[in-house]
C-alpha cells in the first residue's frame, strides 16, 4: 500500500480534528475514550469551566472541537453554546472578512476593501455555480439558501469609508459567441468620487463566467468524505454560527499561507489536501469510498480514528513539523488570545464566555488563561462525540484488543 508522506498525514489530522498538543501535555485531557461493559467505545469531548479571581468578570469556558462527531454532538454543542453571552469559535476565515480599522490610513483601507471586493466576488461566482445564472443584486446573495453565506454578504456589503459597494453588469458580445453578462463590484474610494488616484482611485473587480470551458464540480473535501465513509457528521454542516453572539476568533487564508511560506512550509500541499484538489487527497478520498459501503469496515476506521485522536492530544508529533506547529497552533492561540481579550473589555456584562477551538489549542490557551490572566480552574464537564459498538466492527473483543495496540504502536514509530 501507498502511503502519503508523514506531512500529508499530518495535515490531514488537523484538518479533521485539530486534536494535537505542541508537547505532550501533561495536564488533564480534552478528549478521553470510555468503554461499557457492552463494547461500546465512545470519544467525549471536554468542557473545562474557569473562574475569575476578580468581581464582575465573567467564567470563561474552553470547550474542545472535532470537525466531525455523530450528529447529537453538534446538537449538545449548539444548545450549550447559544446559551453563553460570547462564543470565540475556530475557523480560517477569507480573506476580507474581519471588520476593517476605522483607524486604518487610507491606503490601508483601500487595500481592505479591494480584499473585500474579491470575496464578493469569489460568492458571486458561488451563486452563479449553484443557480445558474449572475446575481442581479445583493438581495439575491443575501437570498442565499446558505445562511452563512448571506451573513457573510451583510457584513461586507460596505467598503472601508463605510459606504455601499456598488453592484453593477455589462455584456459583451463576439463574432459567433453568445453574449457574455460581466458583474463588477465597485468603491469609489476615498474621496467617494469616481476616478481619482491612489487611495482616491476607484476599487474595482469584475468576474464573468466562461461558456466556453465546461462547469467542473468542485473537489469534496477531505473533511466531508471522511464524515461520509464514517456516517458521522461535519462540523460545518451541523452547527449555526450566524447568531451575533459567535465570533469567528481566526485569522485568515491569506495570512495563512503567507505564514506558512515564510517558514518554507508548502501551503498549497496542506490546503489542497484538506480541499480534496491533490493526487494525495485523490487517492485518501478513493479509499474512503470503499469504506463507506461497508459497515464493518466503518465502524472499524471510526473506531480506529477515535483512537487516534484521542491519541494526539499526548504526543509530541507537531513538535517535528516546527512550521505548522508555530503557525496552525501557537500562532492561531496568539489570535483567540487577542480575541478574548477584546471580548473581556469590551463587554462588562457578559458571564459567560466561551472558546470553541480544536483540542490542540486548549492546552496553551488554558496556560494563558491560568498564567496570565488571573483565572483559576472549576470544574469539567464531558460530551459523547463518537461512539462505536464493537460488535459492528466484525472482529473479536480479543482481535480489537490487538488492533488497537498495533495502531497505537505504528502512529507512535511513524513520528519517533
Amino acid at each position: 500500500m501507498i502511503f502519503p508522506k508523514a506531512s500529508s498525514i499530518l495535515a490531514l489530522t488537523i484538518s479533521i480534528s485539530g486534536l494535537f498538543a505542541p508537547s505532550a501535555w501533561a495536564g488533564d485531557p480534552y478528549a478521553r475514550i470510555t468503554q461499557t461493559p457492552a463494547g461500546i467505545v465512545t470519544l467525549e469531548m471536554g468542557e473545562r469551566i474557569f473562574k475569575p479571581s476578580e468581581a464582575d468578570t465573567p467564567r470563561i469556558h474552553l470547550i474542545a472541537a472535532i470537525h466531525i462527531a455523530d450528529q447529537s454532538f453538534y446538537k449538545a454543542m449548539q444548545a450549550r453554546l447559544d446559551s453563553y453571552d460570547i462564543v470565540l469559535f475556530e475557523g480560517v476565515k477569507p480573506a476580507g472578512l474581519d471588520p476593517i480599522d476605522p483607524l486604518l490610513d487610507d491606503q490601508a483601507k483601500a487595500d481592505a476593501t479591494a480584499d473585500r471586493i474579491n470575496l464578493l466576488i469569489d460568492i458571486a461566482a458561488r451563486y452563479y455555480d449553484h443557480a445558474g445564472k449572475l446575481p442581479q443584486s445583493f438581495d439575491d446573495l443575501l437570498t442565499s439558501t446558505d445562511s452563512r453565506i448571506a451573513a457573510i454578504v451583510r457584513s461586507i456589503e460596505t467598503d472601508a469609508w463605510g459606504e455601499p459597494i456598488k453592484l453593477d453588469h455589462y455584456t459583451t458580445t463576439t463574432d459567433d459567441q453568445p453574449p457574455v453578462q460581466h458583474i463588477t463590484f465597485t468603491s469609489t474610494g476615498a474621496d467617494f468620487i469616481p476616478g481619482g488616484q491612489g487611495p482616491n482611485a476607484d476599487i474595482q473587480h469584475e468576474w464573468a463566467p466562461k461558456p466556453s470551458e465546461s462547469k467542473k464540480a468542485a473537489p469534496v473535501g477531505i473533511q466531508t468524505q471522511l464524515a461520509d465513509a464514517l456516517h458521522v457528521s461535519f462540523q460545518l454542516d451541523e452547527m449555526d454560527t450566524t447568531n451575533p453572539n459567535w465570533i469567528n476568533a481566526d485569522i485568515d487564508i491569506n495570512e495563512l499561507q503567507a505564514q506558512l511560506a515564510e517558514m518554507g512550509e508548502d501551503n498549497a500541499m496542506i490546503l489542497n489536501l484538506i480541499e480534496g484538489d491533490s493526487f494525495q487527497a485523490k487517492l485518501i478520498g478513493f479509499v474512503l469510498k470503499f469504506v463507506q459501503r461497508s459497515k464493518t469496515m466503518s465502524s472499524m476506521m471510526k473506531l480506529v480514528m477515535m483512537d487516534m485522536l484521542a491519541m494526539m492530544e499526548t504526543s509530541d508529533m507537531l513538535s517535528q513539523f516546527e512550521a505548522i506547529e508555530q503557525v496552525i497552533l501557537l500562532g492561531r492561540n496568539d489570535t483567540v488570545i487577542e480575541y478574548l481579550k477584546e471580548a473581556l473589555e469590551n463587554n462588562p456584562n457578559a458571564k459567560e464566555i466561551a472558546i470553541f477551538y480544536g483540542g490542540a489549542h486548549m492546552p496553551g490557551i488554558e496556560q494563558t488563561i491560568l498564567n496570565d490572566l488571573g483565572y483559576e480552574y472549576e470544574s469539567i464537564t464531558w460530551t459523547p462525540a463518537m461512539s462505536v459498538n464493537i460488535k459492528d466492527t466484525g472482529m473479536t473483543p480479543g482481535q480489537i484488543k490487538m488492533m488497537r495496540n498495533m495502531m497505537k504502536n505504528s502512529l507512535e514509530k511513524q513520528f519517533e
